[in-house]
């Protein structure tokens, strides 16, 4: 089981993770990365910013936390829900190796229902390491 305080459960967590990280694709799996803002340094207004931030956020601080996204492409809720458990331990087994204050999001994709959790934890590896998150 995924320890509370690694759970991702903001949307803002969530968005920033896919829409403002990287992110690798394996055959199972797509997983993003975002590294928490370290710095209090300035973020221009051409970027939607306010042109300052108003406070830095210490990684040490902050926990890695991991989301999942496991749509109904993968399948019906039984089947959902299965992978989901799946990623979760997976997700578990890996997340007291990975950086302090690494939002990580782990999206199915189809063939998530054919694989066990060795071939998911193998692929969640793979990416996190190529992603440098490991």
């Amino acid at each position: 089981m995924l320890p509370v305080h690694h759970r991702m459960s903001s949307s803002r967590d969530f968005a920033a993770a896919v829409r403002g990280g990287r992110r690798v694709g394996r055959r199972s799996l797509v997983v993003h990365v975002a590294k928490t803002a370290t710095d209090s340094s300035p973020v221009p207004a051409s970027e939607g910013g306010p042109g300052l931030v108003v406070s830095a956020i210490d990684p040490a601080t902050v926990p890695a936390r991991v989301g999942l996204v496991v749509s109904k492409a993968v399948g019906n809720a039984v089947i959902r829900h299965s992978v989901s458990r799946r990623l979760r331990a997976a997700a578990a087994s890996l997340v007291g190796e990975l950086d302090d204050g690494v939002l990580v999001v782990i999206r199915a994709l189809r063939p998530a229902a054919d694989d066990d959790a060795n071939e998911l934890a193998a692929q969640l590896r793979s990416g996190l390491t190529k992603l440098g998150a490991l």
